[in-house]
């Protein structure tokens, strides 16, 4: 299965970070490609090119919400092309365990590779008490969702640095921001556009860097662009 890692290349953390997953990943046997990230302060570009309008407002307007967005997209759009899964990692996803060789015959859409709020204090905890167990897959459930009912989404992915992605799934994503605009990347993984499946225990977590003091609120390049 081919495997992304999306980096940004001017950015010097980003691609320390990516390396670093990189050679985490290839530890499990999986050789991931770079893919160049959409930089957010060019994003009026990737407006124009695809027609996508935004689905909302987005907290502060932050260049690096409309930047991951396009990312994103543009891996679901190479997912429909290549006609099979992929598996997606921004460049702080972090393999902890190996795949399931079965793993794709156990979800239609799309497979977050980490249940877990990683914002949570207890995040490092319930990694490590999970840490023997053996892998299965469930129903995702957003353990510290938004209220977003307004928009009819009740459940999304809290964080999309590791998911795999079918082409069935992939369709539906670019359909639906195409056809209603978008919302940040995660949250645009939601209940009302497609079936979210979850591995239990992780996978593949935020990198461990971020687990460091503030580094998740202050290092974020989403957030801090």
């Amino acid at each position: 299965m081919k495997a992304f890692i999306i980096r940004l290349e001017e950015n010097e953390h980003s691609c320390t970070m990516a390396q670093e997953c990189y050679d985490q990943a290839a530890k499990f046997n999986l050789q991931p490609e770079f893919f160049k990230a959409i930089n957010g302060h060019n994003a009026s570009y990737h407006y124009e090119r695809t027609g996508i309008v935004k689905g909302g407002k987005f907290k502060k307007n932050r260049p690096g919400v409309s930047g991951c967005f396009f990312s994103h997209f543009y891996l679901w759009e190479k997912c429909i092309k290549l006609n099979e899964p992929i598996i997606i990692l921004e460049h702080d996803g972090y393999f902890i365990r190996p795949l399931p060789k079965d793993i794709l015959t156990q979800f239609t859409d799309v497979l977050k590779l980490d249940r877990i709020d990683p914002y949570s204090s207890k995040y490092e905890l319930m990694l490590e008490n999970e840490k023997h167990n053996k892998v299965a897959v469930d129903d995702y459930k957003n353990p510290n969702p938004k209220d977003l009912s307004k928009k009819g989404i009740s459940n999304y992915f809290k964080g999309a640095y590791s998911y795999i992605l079918k082409p069935a799934g992939a369709r539906k994503l670019v359909y639906s921001a195409r056809t209603y605009g978008h919302r940040p990347a995660d949250q645009q993984i939601n209940n009302t556009v497609l079936n979210l499946k979850t591995t239990i225990p992780t996978v593949a977590r935020l990198h461990p860097f971020y687990a460091i003091g503030n580094n998740i609120e202050t290092k974020s390049l989403t957030r801090n662009l």
